[in-house]
């Protein structure tokens, strides 16, 4: 007999090593505007949204078609800041990398990823 909300007791976890290692870890910086949790007000921080720079990972690929996947370099995402700031000191445009990820206040939902990390820093990009 099957487990009657087995999904009351899996986890799904997002491999944090494997991302900053396959995207170089860093980001351009899209957008920042201040956050607060409504469930526990000493989570603040900066919610930014970030355009991936490069992706090295390999995809596969697609199993109808033969073509291969696209990566993500130039998609963008949003991440969670929890440093006690209500904005970094980075600007539109300019590029950092993210630091110290907390599993532990990070989740996969579906196919929906909360990510929140301790802090960024600020990157010096040299532009071709």
């Amino acid at each position: 007999m099957a487990l009657n909300h087995s999904w009351a007791f899996t986890e799904t976890q997002f491999n944090s090593t494997k991302f900053l290692e396959n995207t170089g870890n860093i980001y351009r910086l899209v957008s920042q505007k201040p956050y607060t949790s409504k469930k526990n007000p000493d989570d603040v921080g900066v919610t930014l949204t970030l355009q991936i720079t490069k992706d090295s990972t390999d995809y596969g690929a697609d199993k109808k078609t033969g073509i291969k996947r696209d990566n993500n370099t130039l998609n963008s995402f949003d991440v969670l800041i929890l440093n006690k700031k209500d904005r970094i000191e980075i600007s539109k445009g300019e590029h950092l990398k993210l630091i110290g990820f907390i599993p532990e206040k990070s989740f996969v939902i579906g196919f929906d990823i909360i990510l929140r990390f301790e802090d960024v820093e600020k990157v010096h990009v040299q532009k071709k």
